[in-house]
Formats: C-alpha cells, structure tokens, sequence
C-alpha cells in the first residue's frame, strides 16, 4: 500500500475546511503544515494570505494548542477567536478554493 501523496492530502484538508468540518484556525494551520511537503507550492500567494490570517491568531489557542489551556481561559478566548475566523472566513474559503485549483492543475506524481 503506497503513501497518500502531500497533495492530496492538502486537497483533502482544503475540503474539510470548505465544508466547515474543522474550525477555520485550525484547518489553516494543518494546510500550512502540509505546503511545506510541496515545494512546488513556495510563494504561492493564497498560502501567504493565509500565512498573514493565521499570524493574527498566533496569541490564540489554535489546534492540538487548545489541550494546554484550561477551560475558563479557553471560554475567554473562544469570544475574539470566532470573531476572528467569521472576519476571515470569505477571504480563507477564497484562498482554498484557489489553492484546490492549483493543485489539481499540478502534475500528479
């Protein structure tokens, strides 16, 4: 059995942050986290933009983070996070629909 390619790992990240299936922050964080597997991706600008929304996030509990913080301060934070992902949210969707584009115009291999 061969390895799922970083691409399509990616294009199936992408999906699950089009569809609402993961928190926005969290769903960023694990596509930048696998651009990094595909050089073919370096100065791509969707990826810089989202780059640039998650770095307004960096004092916030995002992903595996969230385990390390405690309830009440998580429910302190929880109130800016959301407003932070409902602010990004048509900008981070156009972002990936794009980058699903490229990568599906990327040659497989």
């Amino acid at each position: 059995m061969s390895e799922v390619s970083p691409s399509i790992r990616m294009q199936l990240c992408l999906e699950d942050v089009l569809r609402g299936r993961v928190p926005l922050f969290d769903g960023i964080e694990a596509l930048l986290r696998l651009a990094l597997e595909l050089p073919a991706l370096a100065g791509d600008r969707d990826l810089a933009r989202l780059t640039e929304m998650l770095a307004e996030a960096e004092h916030l509990p995002v992903g595996a983070e969230r385990a390390h913080w405690q309830a009440q301060a998580l429910h302190r934070v929880d109130r800016e996070l959301m407003a932070l992902e409902r602010r990004h949210q048509d900008s981070a969707f156009y972002c990936c629909r794009r980058l699903m584009q490229t990568l599906q115009a990327m040659p497989q291999g």
